[in-house]
């Protein structure tokens, strides 16, 4: 069905589906929930400097739940990317006021693992956002931020040379 419905000299509705659509726009907009300030979305930038160009990928991981931080079923979203640069960028999605943490490595042999030698120590170049000690093993307090809302950028600058 087509056709011009006015209005007051305006047009009100020109087809059956722009009134459709105007419907569940305008629904859309009268949402009784408003977005508290520390739920709004938060956008992390995530540039990672130090990477070997021409070895394996890059993969960047969000980590958004302490309990569950450095496990596979603990990355809220994840990304890689061919280390074709000595920088690499991503982009990553959390909640403002939420603690989350950065974690990339550049895996050289495309395995999906970092690879860690006799002591645990990684024998693939890694980084995290925050403060992490480059002797230590990670911990959540040392490498956790949190974003506000709208864009956030997190510079990682990787630890290890590659071998």
């Amino acid at each position: 069905m087509s056709g011009v419905l006015r209005r007051g000299g305006r047009v009100v509705m020109a087809t059956h589906a722009a009134a459709v659509m105007a419907a569940v726009l305008q629904a859309g907009c009268h949402s009784t929930e408003p977005v508290r300030a520390d739920e709004a979305p938060a956008t992390l930038h995530v540039t990672v400097l130090g990477i070997t160009p021409g070895r394996g990928v890059v993969r960047c991981a969000l980590y958004a739940d302490r309990a569950t931080f450095l496990t596979r079923a603990g990355i809220s979203e994840g990304f890689s990317v061919p280390a074709t640069n000595e920088r690499a960028e991503f982009e990553l999605h959390a909640r403002s006021g939420q603690a989350v943490v950065v974690s990339v490595f550049q895996d050289l042999d495309s395995n999906e693992e970092l690879n860690r030698g006799a002591l645990g120590i990684p024998n693939e170049p890694w980084g995290f956002s925050g403060k992490p000690a480059p002797l230590l093993p990670p911990s959540w307090s040392a490498c956790a931020m949190v974003p506000v809302a709208g864009d956030n950028r997190v510079e990682i600058h990787l630890i290890g040379k590659a071998r």
